[in-house]
């Protein structure tokens, strides 16, 4: 792990020396900068939190300065940040030093500042005197328009590394404490690696009968996905992939990368053996960079993180299954409850109609988009015939016939 985390970390510092020596300093002290705060507790050992799931993502309610605020609980980032909506608006935060934060995406970095922070509280758990980063929605090539921004920002490792988490999606429920996890009868063990603010356990990727790749993947529960890693990889060994390739993209705080989506024949964890897996090849330099599982892949199972002791499990509650957005359309939510396009797939169905990115869609199969959840989305997206899809723009509807792909979605 330690040499694949440094590669990374060094791809991602190297990028960002461009950005100038200030930035890039601060961006390493916020990676530090909450390493001597400490929780708070009420005498319970075992918290509820309140929660929420959308579109695969787990998401908790806190209160920051006597404000309640819906926050994305993300493994994959460093620390605590904030985004300049509405509710955080109210806040009146003082900017401090400013901030370039980079991820995922091919675009410009998000430009951001340092606040302070009185209190967050959980909710039976609390942080005083805590700093955060503040992302000017605007200035974010992660949003197309500032209403994308439906959560108010993002519970990262600096605040996350103190607790054992319980992330349950299919009963909505979120638990923390700061005792050990004691497993369940079928809840599989891994042991978790923690390198500079990322965590990661190992598996093995089959591209094909004659190629199986022993890994070591992040846990990434920003992450939308199943499994993502750098396309480097099997173009420097050579690998043929039976599966065919849909372009598709993906967004993070730098902007959009495009990339080529595949289905692989199995990932192993441990003595979970899960076929048919969706991959998304991730544009890099370096073959070590981007090896990731998602909540597509993990909310299949009850996920347990337990940094203290370093471990994760994963607890079986369903037969694996594999999505696939056969419509070609990617959609955000907008703060309305309607959807934003953000991307359309150039070989799928809606490639063939008017779509463009920005169109706001409103009606899906006779419903109305703000009466359905983006989760709900995803499954319907999945489902081959006809459907009906309206738009704001001339007040336009068209009917999408989502196909299977061939050597892609029916393998």
């Amino acid at each position: 792990m330690f040499k694949k985390t440094l590669l990374l970390f060094t791809s991602v510092l190297v990028s960002s020396l461009s950005l100038g020596g200030c930035e890039v300093i601060n961006s390493i002290r916020m990676m530090q900068i909450n390493s001597d705060a400490e929780p708070v507790l009420s005498s319970k050992e075992r918290i509820r939190l309140k929660s929420k799931f959308m579109g695969e993502k787990p998401y908790i309610y806190a209160t920051v300065d006597g404000e309640e605020l819906l926050f994305l609980l993300d493994t994959g980032a460093s620390f605590f940040i904030l985004m300049d909506t509405p509710k955080v608006r109210k806040l009146a935060l003082k900017r401090g030093f400013d901030l370039s934060l980079g991820g995922w995406g091919e675009q410009e970095d998000s430009q951001a500042f340092q606040t302070d922070i009185g209190r967050i509280d959980l909710g039976g758990v609390y942080f005083d005197d805590i700093k955060a980063a503040v992302i000017p929605v605007s200035k974010s090539p992660y949003y197309l328009r500032a209403d994308e921004a439906i959560d108010d920002g993002v519970i990262g490792h600096d605040i996350m590394k103190h607790f054992t988490w319980e992330i349950d999606a299919a009963n909505n429920e979120i638990y923390i404490s700061q005792a050990k996890y004691q497993p369940e009868a079928n809840a599989r063990y891994f042991e978790l690696d923690e390198f500079f603010n990322k965590i990661s356990i190992k598996g093995d990727l089959a591209f094909n009968n004659e190629h199986v790749a022993d890994g070591e993947f992040i846990i990434d529960t920003g992450s939308r996905h199943y499994v993502k890693l750098s396309s480097a990889y099997p173009k420097n060994h050579n690998i043929k992939i039976a599966s065919s390739r849909v372009r598709a993209a993906d967004f993070g705080v730098s902007g959009k990368v495009e990339h080529d989506r595949v289905i692989l024949p199995s990932l192993a964890l441990g003595d979970i053996k899960l076929d048919k897996v969706k991959v998304n090849l991730i544009p890099g330099g370096d073959e070590d960079d981007w090896w990731v599982l998602g909540n597509a892949l993990m909310n299949q199972f009850k996920t347990v993180i337990d940094y203290k002791h370093e471990a994760f499990y994963l607890i079986p509650q369903q037969e694996f299954v594999t999505d696939h957005n056969l419509f070609g359309l990617e959609l955000r939510k907008i703060r309305s409850g309607e959807f934003v396009v953000r991307y359309v797939f150039p070989q799928l169905a809606a490639s063939k109609l008017d779509f463009k990115v920005g169109d706001l869609v409103t009606r899906i199969n006779s419903q109305n988009s703000a009466d359905i959840s983006l989760s709900e989305y995803n499954d319907i997206a999945s489902e081959a015939g006809e459907h009906q899809i309206c738009i704001e723009r001339q007040n336009q509807c068209f009917t999408l016939e989502a196909k299977h792909i061939e050597g892609y979605s029916n393998l």
